[in-house]
């Protein structure tokens, strides 16, 4: 519910009404809402309650520290290791955005998800890919609406395609720090209070 943002962040957790929601006694939902407050989903706030996590701007800074620690391993890995099958999975993805004047947001944004997704996974490294789905770094990054134009992030994406094809394994962790160090200065822009 979280996840699907049908609880918002800053949102109190009514304790009695999500145990008969779900369907649930308490003693599974408090083993539950504790295993969210070490995932950072949900906060408890002595003699307030329990709140879904509304995320800080150094908690914002952090995530995208750890997405760029584990998505430029990964795509130094894949630049070393890709085969002609993956390469071109990669490039169909950007394939429909190439020369189009109107690009559709959330096709791209479905796009964008896919292009990292894939990236974990032919990294072919499972430490990798568990710390990442782990840690719910995606999820949270989308609900932090911090997705910049696919004008200015198409081009990126492309540079990062032809490090790996050219097998470059420097320049594509370079341009992926590059790409996600641009994303991570809106956290400044968007969330200045």
């Amino acid at each position: 519910m979280i996840l699907k943002n049908e609880l918002a962040p800053g949102e109190k957790l009514l304790q009695e009404k999500l145990a008969a929601q779900l369907g649930v006694s308490r003693t599974p939902l408090l083993k539950a809402l504790q295993m969210l407050e070490y995932d950072f989903l949900v906060e408890s706030i002595p003699r307030r309650g329990m709140f879904v996590k509304k995320l800080s701007i150094e908690e914002m800074r952090d995530i995208y520290d750890v997405r760029e620690g584990i998505e430029s391993v990964a795509v130094r890995l894949v630049a070393e290791r890709i085969i002609d099958k993956q390469l071109r999975q990669l490039k169909n993805i950007w394939n429909p955005f190439l020369n189009n004047t109107h690009i559709d947001i959330e096709k791209y944004r479905k796009a964008d998800d896919g292009f990292h997704a894939l990236l974990l996974q032919f990294s072919a490294n499972k430490m990798l890919q568990k710390l990442y789905s782990h840690s719910l770094l995606q999820v949270r990054v989308e609900q932090m609406g911090l997705m910049r134009a696919p004008e200015e992030t198409l081009p990126e994406h492309l540079a990062i395609l032809k490090a790996i094809e050219t097998g470059n394994a420097d320049l594509a962790e370079k341009e992926m720090k590059k790409h996600l160090r641009k994303s991570k200065k809106l956290i400044e822009v968007n969330f200045k209070n």
